[in-house]
């Protein structure tokens, strides 16, 4: 069976062949980064992508269809995200994928973004076993969730202000590095000392399990303004070393904190930011350490794309047969709902 995923949450549009059954394997992905357009501004300018999305994507999909050496014809299942994420974006992806729904008469699966995500690493690893911990991080989302199967599952933690790498961002902006900053940030690591200064871990005043990262930031820009560190300098770069190391340390401490209070048989990391050569370093290591199978997407798989989107997409129309997929009434949604979060879909 071919299933034709179209991703376009964000910045990137993406538009995947994948074969599912008796095969499993991507046949394709065509990719529009958006990362020039935006880097001016030091962030996603939703107007731009949402105009860039709409410039691209059909282009996308002839070349995803030729690469893969398929035609529409082929096609079994239409895979779409339908949220979280920017809302005209997502518009983009859904008025297209409702229109090849409609013209070829195809089946329209709704995928959530995020759980697409948690999906990504099943692409390389056809088995992980259940239950298992997940963590979401990317420039958008920081989120545990705890899944007894695959569409059965809870949020067991969520930050409460930045994302992990919203924070990197808005650091390599406020030090005229470019963007995006995690990329910059992970190939900068390696020129400074790590341990030169110190970061406090956040700790919820409500003793809650949620992450927060606004303080990292935050500590960060004061001891760069009381010391005079300016960008360059061996005391920016042991800065910049010290401070992507503490954030690391945090997501791996609460998370494996979860993974022993809950007794999960696997973890899964996955997102833009588990692409960081120090995050997957460091989670490899600890993961062994304990004899927890730990689970992570090929880099290409990490950051947006429509592989997930269709590889999941499948799951979701295997498992439940008898849901109506014909339903053109479809709303994107710019933010988890707590029914998506909960059900994790």
């Amino acid at each position: 069976m071919y299933i034709l995923g179209i991703e376009s949450s964000c910045d990137e549009t993406a538009v995947a062949v994948v074969e599912r059954g008796v095969a499993n394997a991507v046949r394709s992905e065509a990719i529009k980064s958006q990362v020039d357009l935006h880097a001016p501004y030091g962030g996603i300018v939703p107007e731009i992508a949402a105009r860039t999305h709409y410039e691209a994507i059909d282009l996308l999909c002839r070349q995803a269809l030729q690469q893969a050496g398929v035609g529409m014809g082929d096609i079994e299942v239409l895979a779409v995200t339908l949220g979280p994420g920017l809302v005209g974006s997502l518009l983009i992806g859904l008025a297209f994928a409702k229109g090849l729904a409609m013209a070829h008469d195809l089946p329209l699966v709704a995928v959530d973004h995020i759980a697409a995500h948690v999906e990504a690493p099943f692409i390389s690893h056809g088995h992980i076993a259940y239950p298992l911990l997940a963590l979401v991080v990317s420039g958008g989302h920081t989120t545990l969730f705890h899944q007894e199967s695959k569409f059965s599952g809870r949020v067991v933690a969520k930050t409460r202000d930045d994302a992990a790498g919203e924070v990197m961002d808005k650091v390599a902006k406020h030090f005229g590095l470019g963007y995006p900053g995690g990329p910059l940030l992970d190939a900068l690591y390696e020129k400074g000392d790590a341990g030169r200064f110190r970061f406090s871990q956040p700790r919820m005043s409500d003793g809650g399990d949620d992450f927060s990262f606004s303080g990292y930031k935050s500590a960060l820009l004061r001891q760069a303004r009381e010391l005079g560190i300016v960008p360059g300098s061996r005391d920016f770069h042991d800065l910049l070393a010290s401070f992507l190391s503490s954030l690391v340390d945090y997501l791996l401490d609460k998370t494996l904190a979860a993974a022993a209070s809950l007794n999960v048989r696997s973890l899964i990391v996955s997102g833009g930011v588990s692409r960081n050569a120090l995050l997957r370093r460091r989670f490899a290591d600890a993961c062994a350490a304990k004899g927890l199978p730990l689970y992570m997407p090929e880099p290409r798989y990490c950051t947006d794309n429509a592989a997930m989107i269709a590889w999941l997409g499948y799951e979701k129309y295997a498992a439940f047969p008898s849901m109506n997929y014909y339903d053109l009434y479809l709303n994107s949604y710019s933010r988890a709902s707590f029914r998506e979060s909960k059900r994790h879909r």
